[in-house]
């Protein structure tokens, strides 16, 4: 049994996105593996930015106000990855982030430094996120994955056990290879 090492996880969308959206798929995979943990540990809140129209920073300011216990783990698709990067930047040390095809700016805000407990998948590739992403390798621990496309939900599969494996301190280069291999030799994307 996995020892809980965070006091929540909390799943932040993406711009226009919504809490059933890919938040959704990678909070099942997590549930199926951390099965002893209990239901109210995770969170998906609707962002303001599920509207369009709204800013980054009105996001950021909607989310500063977001009781989180301690050692909570954010992990963020796309705006939402950026927003909890810049949270843990400004005064959230204490959070664990992990940003899934994340840019490193949107609107006003911007990731300036990096962080210990951050994780960042992006891919080059990804033309939602291009010109905004370069950077991740200065910000996080953060890995370009070339099979990784701008839908998360369709590599919710994939993504999960990265995730878990750098949640238990795990090495997240072999979990990566382990996931292309069976990308590679299941017929899966590439």
């Amino acid at each position: 049994m996995v020892k809980m090492r965070f006091g929540k996880i909390i799943l932040l969308h993406g711009k226009g996105g919504s809490p059933e959206g890919s938040v959704r798929d990678i909070e099942s995979g997590l549930r199926s593996h951390y099965r002893e943990f209990p239901a109210d540990l995770y969170d998906r809140p609707r962002l303001p930015h599920a509207d369009p129209a709204v800013l980054a920073e009105q996001s950021l300011a909607w989310l500063r106000t977001l009781a989180m216990p301690e050692g909570t783990v954010l992990i963020g698709v796309s705006l939402g990855g950026l927003l909890a990067a810049r949270l843990q930047e400004e005064s959230r040390v204490d959070l664990r982030v992990v940003c899934l095809n994340s840019p490193t700016w949107a609107d006003g805000v911007t990731l300036q430094r990096r962080m210990p407990d951050r994780l960042a998948f992006y891919s080059s590739n990804d033309d939602v996120i291009a010109g905004r992403n370069a950077n991740w390798p200065q910000l996080a621990m953060a890995f370009d994955l070339p099979w990784l496309t701008h839908d998360t939900s369709l590599h919710a599969k994939e993504l999960t056990p990265l995730i878990i494996a750098w949640l238990e301190n795990q090495s997240v280069p072999h979990a990566i290879q382990q996931v292309e291999q069976g990308l590679t030799h299941g017929g899966g994307r590439q």
